[in-house]
C-alpha cells in the first residue's frame, strides 16, 4: 500500500462528526497494564545500584523498558485521550483539575518522602541519605506535578481557541526550545528546581526534573490528537489494523538500535536521558504508545467479560494506584530495609517479589479508594 493511498484510506474511516463516543476499552487496558507495573518499576528503580539499572538485566529491563516508553509515555497519553472523552473539557474545568493535581503531587512528596526521612533520620542519624535530599525531593516534579501543569497550559491554549494538531504543534515547539538547553544547570538549587518543572535541568549528574513540562507535553498533547480522532472512527477493526504493525516495526526498531549502541532513552546511561529525550524519541513514544494501544485492542477480543470489567476498574483507579505505590514503596525500601540493614539494594528476585506484592497491594487498595469517592479517572 503506498503511503498516499494509506492516508486516504485512514481519512476515509474518519468521520466528520464524534461516532465512537463509548468508552474505549483498550486505553483502559492499556492505563491497567501500567498500574499493574507501577510497584516493580519504582521498586526496582529504589533498591537497585546504578550499575544494575545501567547493565542490561531485569532492573534494566523494569526501569528503562517497562518504566520508560512503557509506562510513562502511556500514562501521560492515555491522560490527553480521556481529556478528550471527558465530559467536561472546559478550561475552567481544567484549570481546576490542574490545580488539584499538583496539590495531590505535593501531598504524594510529603507522604513518601518528608515523613519517612524525618523518622529515618531520627533514627539513623543518616543526614546525607534522608536529609540533603529532602529538599529536592519534596520541591522536584514528577508525574503529579507534570499533569497538573499539563491540564493548566491546556486550557490555555483551549481558552485561546486552539484545535488539538495546533495543541500538538505548540508542544513540538516546547520540546525543541528544551533541546536547546539541554540539561541546565544555574548552579543555584532553587532556581534549578523550579526551573526543572520546565525544561531539562541538571548538573554533576544530579537531575532537578523528572518529568519537565515542556519535553513531555508533546506526549500529552499527541493523546489529545489521538482521542480527537479516535472518537471519530467509523470502524474500530479497519482503523486499528491499519495503524498497529506500522507504528510497532518503526518505534520498536528505534529502540533496539538505540539500546544495541547504548545511546539515547534506551541506552542505559542514567536517567537524565530518558526524562529529558529528544523531541524525535518523544515521536517515537507516542508511536509506541498507539501501536500498543492497538495490540490491547486485538487482546481484548480473547478476554472474559468479568476480567475487561475488572480491567476497567484498575484503570479507573489509576492515579490512586501510583500514590499508594509510591508511598509503600518508599516506606519499604528507603525506610525500612535501609534503617534495618543500612542500605536498600536487592536482588533482582527479591526485588521482583517485593514490586509483585506491593503492586498487588496497591491495586486492591486503589480501587477501593477510588471506588469509595465515586471519582473515576
Amino acid at each position: 500500500m503506498g503511503k498516499r493511498h494509506f492516508l486516504s484510506e485512514l481519512r476515509g474511516l474518519i468521520s466528520a462528526e464524534p461516532c465512537n463516543t463509548g468508552r474505549q476499552q483498550e486505553v483502559d487496558l492499556a492505563k491497567a497494564m501500567i498500574a499493574c507495573c507501577l510497584a516493580a518499576i519504582h521498586v526496582f528503580v529504589e533498591c537497585s545500584t546504578d550499575e544494575a539499572l545501567d547493565s542490561y538485566g531485569v532492573p534494566y529491563f523494569f526501569d528503562s523498558i517497562l518504566g520508560g516508553p512503557m509506562a510513562a509515555p502511556m500514562f501521560m497519553f492515555c491522560m490527553g485521550v480521556g481529556l478528550r472523552y471527558a465530559h467536561d473539557h472546559s478550561p475552567r474545568h481544567l484549570f481546576i483539575r490542574g490545580v488539584r493535581l499538583i496539590a495531590m503531587g505535593y501531598l504524594l512528596n510529603l507522604c513518601r518522602y518528608v515523613i519517612p526521612s524525618l523518622l529515618g533520620y531520627m533514627i539513623t542519624g543518616d543526614y546525607d541519605f534522608y536529609i540533603i535530599p529532602l529538599p529536592y525531593r519534596f520541591f522536584g516534579n514528577d508525574i503529579w506535578q507534570f499533569a497538573g501543569l499539563a491540564n493548566l497550559f491546556m486550557a490555555l491554549l483551549i481558552y485561546l481557541d486552539m484545535t488539538p494538531l495546533a495543541t500538538f504543534n505548540v508542544g513540538v515547539i516546547t520540546s525543541a526550545i528544551s533541546m536547546v538547553f539541554p540539561d541546565l544547570d544555574t548552579h543555584n538549587e532553587v532556581l534549578n528546581v523550579l526551573l526543572g518543572h520546565f525544561i531539562g535541568v541538571g548538573g554533576e549528574g544530579r537531575i532537578y526534573s523528572d518529568f519537565p513540562l515542556f519535553i513531555w507535553f508533546p506526549i500529552y498533547a499527541g493523546g489529545y490528537v489521538f482521542g480527537y480522532y479516535l472518537i471519530r472512527v467509523r470502524d474500530e477493526e479497519r482503523f486499528y489494523r491499519m495503524i498497529t504493525v506500522p507504528s510497532l516495526i518503526i518505534t520498536l526498531g528505534f529502540m533496539s538500535l538505540e539500546a544495541y549502541l547504548g545511546v539515547g532513552m534506551m541506552g542505559g546511561s542514567g536517567a537524565n536521558v530518558f526524562y529529558h529525550m529528544l523531541l524525535p524519541e518523544a515521536f517515537i513514544c507516542i508511536l509506541f504508545v498507539v501501536g500498543f494501544i492497538g495490540v490491547d485492542y486485538y487482546i481484548l477480543k480473547y478476554l472474559p467479560q468479568w476480567l475487561i470489567s475488572l480491567i476497567e476498574r484498575i484503570s479507573r483507579s489509576l492515579m490512586a494506584v501510583y500514590f499508594i505505590q509510591w508511598v509503600l514503596v518508599w516506606w519499604i525500601v528507603d525506610f525500612f530495609i535501609y534503617v534495618i540493614r543500612g542500605d536498600k539494594y536487592l536482588d533482582w528476585p527479591w526485588g521482583l517479589l517485593l514490586g509483585i506484592v506491593i503492586g498487588a497491594v496497591s491495586v486492591e487498595f486503589g480501587i477501593r479508594v477510588t471506588e469509595s469517592k465515586g471519582r473515576y479517572n
